[in-house]
Parts: C-alpha cells; structure tokens; sequence
C-alpha cells in the first residue's frame, strides 16, 4: 500500500507565495559525461573535424504515481477522486555542435558553436529551454592542449500543464486550475581544459567548469488576478575525466566524476570500460545530500555512432514505491563535405591515355 505524498507537488507548493527557490532545479543525467555540452556551454565542439549530435531520454522513478487522491488511513482512493500514475521526472534533451575553421591562415579551429534543448515535466511542472552556445579555442603548445571559454544565451520556459491538485481550500487564488507559464532570458558561462595525455597512463584528460542561469531569473505566473513567483536558481558544475588503457589497448578505462551545487551539492560517479572500441559496461553512484542511487550502464559504439542505457536503482525512501530510473542515450558524429569533388576527366580513345 503506497503512502508516500508525492514529493514534486511538495516542491511545487513553493511556488505560491513567491518563494524562491534554492534547490536543485536543472535535471540530472546518468550519461552526464557524453552530453557535457547540456550543461558547459565550452564543451561545444569538443571533437575535432566533426559536428556531433546527441538525444537523451530520462525516465526516473518509473511507476512513481501522485497519492493525494487517496485516503492516508485506509489507502483507498477518496470517492470521487482518481489517482494521476506515474507522474515522476521526465527529461528530454538535445544537443548539436560543430566547429570553427580558422580559415587558411590559422589551421586549427577558431571555436564552435552549438545548439542545446532541453524539456523537463516533474510532476505538474514543466520546463523547457533553448540554448545557442558558443566557445573559443585557446590552443597550448599545438594540439597537445587546449583551452575552450564558452557562453550561452536563450530562453527558459516554466509553468503548470493541467494542474490537477488536491486543495484544503477551494477558494485560494494561488492554486492553478490551468496551464500558466512564463518564459525569460537565460544566460550561462563555462570553462573547458582537454590535454591529449596526462603522464604515462592517461589520455584525452579533460577538466571543465560552468554556471547556468546566471541572471537568476524570476517567472512570474499569472492565474486570474493572483500572481505567484518562481525563481530559477544559479547552477554551478564542476567535471573532469580521462581515459586510462588497459590490456594493451584492447579495454580502455573511463572514469568521471561530476559534482553539482545550487542550495546543496550533488555527487555522480561514472566507471565505465570500453571493449574493443565496441561495448561498454560500467556503474555509476550518485549523492545528493544522503544516497540517491546506484547506476548501471551499458553501451555499444559503432564508427561514429554510440549507444547507451542506464538503470539507477534507487537507495532512498523512495524506492519503495518506484521501479528505479531508466535512461536511454544516442550521439551520431559526422563531417562535412570540405571541399568540391574533382572534375572528371573523359578520354575519346585509350591511346590518350
């Protein structure tokens, strides 16, 4: 019998009485370091001579529904009521970016520029945000390091899609009965480092920096002739990462590590190794304030192609009413034609040749 208060409507009640808010807001990402261009902006372009994309689905908590229509002393549903299912985090998100040319002066690239899209739905509430992005290049000693300073600007979208509560007072002006949102200007900033190896047992080391939502802004939701204020919080990231080969090459070792802070920090570990440049396994642990999960991943790369999927078992309180967290990962990198093909030449006969 499920009697756990689902814990966004708890959040969204923030909302009324404009409070501000100083929690983790951004949605997280088990495959945080394939889509590190969704939260550092300097991270666009990371891989020379191609423009790479990327599409990640995150389904968490599944089956964790909201329980406010039933009765908390008999777990029945209230006559008249019906249960919303499986109203648990959902996330989207997109990411394209591509390089620079420095032109024939300057061979190595110039910078890159980008595009990243994200659609968030907790509960009633939903955020959306389209970012242009764009970083430039700082080559040290050639291509042996490089430092990227990039920046992103667009906008973020937030709001209620049919908001269905369960109020005590019918008359309060401050409950949505509708779909509101609001929608502001966002702003952010990163830094990222890559250097080709590091010592004698390490290769592609990267380490990088950001903040979202610079601006802080503040959405103003408008129900009837009540309005009610939410503000988005300012993100800091901080990531690093590198590849360590194993078995002469044939297995390569991937460690990540990405910490996160808005009111409180987040932990994610990532362990993952490579096979053959084809499959790859690995677990993942993720902290926000006590033990939130435990993540499996597998992977399976092809050419420029690679594919992932994740399972977070889940180690709080709520595991007991959800089926863990699924999440599923893409990216396909490709070139540009950079130059026109040559001109085919015809021969009458072949004592020409």
């Amino acid at each position: 019998m499920r009697k756990i208060l689902l814990k966004t409507l708890v959040g969204g009640a923030m909302v009324f009485g404009a409070v501000s808010a100083c929690a983790q807001q951004d949605p997280y990402y088990s495959h945080f370091k394939f889509v590190k261009q969704a939260y550092n902006p300097a991270t666009v372009g990371e891989k020379d001579d191609y423009i790479c994309a990327s599409l990640l689905g995150h389904n968490q908590w599944l089956g964790f529904d909201d329980q406010t229509w039933m009765d908390r002393t008999t777990g029945e549903p209230i006559q008249g009521g019906q249960i919303t299912e499986n109203v648990a985090p959902v996330t989207i998100n997109f990411n394209i970016g591509g390089q620079i040319l420095g032109g024939e002066n300057r061979p190595t690239p110039l910078g890159a520029v980008g595009l990243s899209v994200f659609d968030d739905r907790l509960g009633y509430m939903k955020t959306t945000a389209f970012k242009g992005q764009f970083a430039y290049f700082v080559p040290i000693q050639g291509t042996f390091a490089r430092l990227s300073i990039g920046a992103e600007v667009g906008f973020t979208q937030f709001g209620y899609v049919n908001p269905n509560f369960r109020f005590r007072d019918a008359s309060d002006p401050r409950i949505p009965t509708g779909s509101i949102s609001d929608s502001r200007f966002d702003a952010g900033i990163g830094v990222y480092y890559t250097q080709s190896r590091l010592g004698t047992f390490a290769k592609d080391f990267y380490v990088g920096a950001s903040a979202s939502h610079l601006n802080g802004s503040t959405y103003v939701l408008q129900n009837g002739n009540q309005n009610s204020e939410y503000q988005l919080a300012q993100h800091l990231y901080l990531n690093t990462g590198a590849k360590i080969p194993l078995s002469g090459g044939v297995n390569v070792l991937e460690p990540a590590v990405l910490v996160k802070y808005a009111g409180k920090p987040q932990f994610d570990l990532n362990l993952t190794v490579l096979n053959n440049q084809t499959i790859r396994g690995g677990v993942g642990y993720r902290q926000w304030g006590n033990t939130d999960a435990f993540v499996l991943l597998l992977g399976y790369v092809t050419g420029q192609m690679q594919f992932g999927y994740s399972y977070d078992i889940t180690a709080s309180r709520i595991q007991g009413v959800s089926n863990g967290t699924h999440e599923i990962f893409a990216s396909y990198c490709f070139r540009l034609p950079t130059s026109q093909p040559p001109v085919k030449t015809y021969r009458k006969s072949i004592r020409e040749l």
